[in-house]
């Protein structure tokens, strides 16, 4: 089977957590990332969307219910995506500047608007969907996905096409449910490929420990922590899987920031960032555990022409050398420095291996959690800070006494 694979040459895989395997092989149909795979939800979107072909798409959620999806796209979709041919904007904030540019750039007649929120009361959500309904009320031209709330009454009531989210899976662990699979599919991504790959990435992470990725690398953040490297950065040599980090932040912080304990998520862009922080990770202070997430080949690639007069060493490299070259240096430079790094490899930008990714890195969190004893389905505080925003909105509760300069 072509994977993904975990490279840890600059470090030694720490031992004592291998019992964990036994743990996963138990209990793996009945985590929530797995139980949604085992679902028929592509012979329902099928059946469903039949018919249905929008030129371009809007997605209305936030968090859990856009971030996987927005990932998926940006680094299946070429970059020409929004400027020409197949657009797709996604509506995750209320910055009113930001919202009401992005309104005028609709086209409504040839556009879908997938609105997802699991709840059915996420404010944010609520507040651009009933801003875009008001604006293009074209009801067969909204898809809804949730679970109850308002937005499942207004559902029903009002007959809008809707998909279920099962109660079962928090929002950050739903991208292989409808949450991600209708907007995906309107978006033309092979979907069936990428449920194949997430299912193969639950039997790498069922695979013997030296062979298992999300085992490994769990096993070498959490041993890192109890050292006092309390910072996880991910650098990204792709800048098509880099957006894939934002939904891997809000995936291991609401999963693992609970009772004191979690290390914080800092997510980098290679070979830019290295340009900028670099030298703080080399020479600065000793707290992080550093993850490098690389492509086997390019999907495209160009070789750098010779130019008359510039001596620059590089006539016929190919940028995708370059590119590996900085990102292994960068690594080397880490770890001659004694800070412990290792590397996620995939073969290429493909939905089937996105979708090996997608749940060894949902295995990896669930792994630290049993390291950690935090529960990785829940997120209490996030739940305090919603109470308290609607409290703010509907003006029952004040911002209390402010002191400015």
């Amino acid at each position: 089977m072509e994977k993904i694979i975990l490279d840890y040459t600059y470090y030694e895989p720490p031992s004592g957590y291998e019992d964990l395997l036994e743990d996963f092989l138990e209990q793996k149909n009945s985590l929530p990332f797995v139980r949604t795979l085992h679902e028929p939800w592509t012979e329902g979107i099928r059946e469903n969307l039949r018919g249905f072909n929008p030129e371009h798409m809007v997605l209305v959620g936030i968090g859990g219910s856009s971030l996987g999806t927005e990932a998926l796209l940006r680094a299946l979709l070429p970059a020409s995506a929004n400027s020409r041919g197949r657009r797709f904007f996604v509506f995750d904030n209320v910055d009113p500047e930001r919202t009401l540019e992005l309104a005028e750039l609709i086209e409504p007649q040839q556009t879908a608007f997938v609105v997802v929120s699991k709840s059915g009361n996420t404010t944010e959500t609520l507040a651009n969907f009933s801003l875009l309904y008001s604006r293009f009320p074209l009801k067969d031209n909204f898809i809804i996905i949730t679970s109850g709330g308002r937005l499942k009454e207004m559902a029903d009531k009002e007959g809008f096409l809707s998909f279920p989210v099962p109660r079962y899976l928090p929002g950050r662990y739903s991208v292989l449910s409808p949450v991600g699979l209708v907007p995906l599919y309107l978006a033309g991504v092979k979907v069936e490929s990428l449920l194949q790959g997430a299912l193969e990435g639950i039997e790498l992470s069922s695979q013997p420990y030296l062979k298992n990725p999300a085992l490994l690398s769990a096993a070498a953040i959490y041993r890192e922590w109890t050292k006092g490297k309390n910072i996880n950065v991910v650098l990204s040599y792709s800048e098509h899987l880099y957006f894939m980090g934002f939904w891997y932040r809000q995936l291991f912080s609401e999963s693992l920031g609970k009772a004191g304990w979690g290390p914080t998520p800092v997510l980098d862009l290679g070979s830019v960032d290295q340009h900028s922080k670099l030298q703080l990770y080399l020479d600065g202070p000793d707290d992080k555990i550093y993850t490098f997430w690389r492509l086997r080949e390019f999907r495209r690639d160009a070789v750098v022409p010779e130019l008359e007069g510039l001596k620059a060493g590089l006539f016929g490299r190919k940028l995708s050398q370059i590119y590996e070259a900085m990102a292994l240096s960068t690594e080397m430079a880490l770890a001659e420095s004694k800070r412990p790094t290792m590397a996620f490899v995939l073969p290429r930008i493909e939905e089937r291996f996105l979708g090996q990714f997608l749940t060894v890195l949902q295995a990896q969190v669930w792994f630290i959690s049993r390291m950690a004893g935090v529960e990785p389905f829940n997120q209490p505080g996030v739940e305090r800070m919603k109470r308290l925003a609607k409290e703010m909105i509907l003006g029952s509760r004040g911002a209390g006494e402010r002191r400015t300069t």
